[in-house]
């Protein structure tokens, strides 16, 4: 009687265990989605943070070229007075 009830006990705690590693693997297929999807925001920002780059770069030429012809304006108009 004493080992049917020893018995008993050891099913109920490997009863737990298998709940317990479904309920384990449950979160870790949550959690691989959630790394899924901060690794695809990443990849995201990423792409954004080179278009911003490029953009600056684009900004920044676009300053020097029109330095470049108000310089030419105002040594044309320099040279009509």
């Amino acid at each position: 009687m004493a080992m049917d009830a020893v018995l008993k006990q050891l099913e109920a705690k490997v009863e737990e265990l298998v709940a317990a590693y479904g309920e384990a693997r449950g979160r870790e297929a949550e959690l691989a989605a959630k790394v899924a999807a901060l690794e695809g925001r990443l990849a995201s920002g990423s792409a954004l943070q080179e278009r911003l780059t490029a953009l600056e770069a684009q900004r920044d030429e676009l300053g020097a070229r029109l330095q470049k012809i108000l310089g030419l304006i105002d040594s044309t108009l320099v040279d009509a007075d």
